[in-house]
């Protein structure tokens, strides 16, 4: 019975391959390239985070659009702060 409730626990916490691919895409987007990011850059963290440049390149729309997005929402926050 422990095992089968640890062996369920744990999957929980797993994801699946494409997530896990889209997400180290949004680690080379959200931290360390934008849109003025050279291939070559790209190259690079893309290859730091396991992925290829295909696959960042995928998902480069969407993981700078919710940049975009974080950026708005926390000048938004600011300019209330300052009111």
């Amino acid at each position: 019975m422990q095992e089968e409730l640890t062996e369920k626990m744990h999957s929980e916490f797993t994801v699946s391959e494409a997530t896990e691919r889209q997400l180290r895409a949004g680690c080379v987007w959200r931290a360390r390239c934008d849109e003025n990011s050279t291939k070559e850059e790209v190259e690079k963290w893309a290859k730091l985070y396991s992925i290829s440049y295909e696959e960042a390149m995928k998902w480069r729309g969407y993981w700078l659009e919710l940049r975009k997005k974080d950026e708005l929402r926390l000048k938004a926050k600011k300019s209330c702060k300052k009111n």
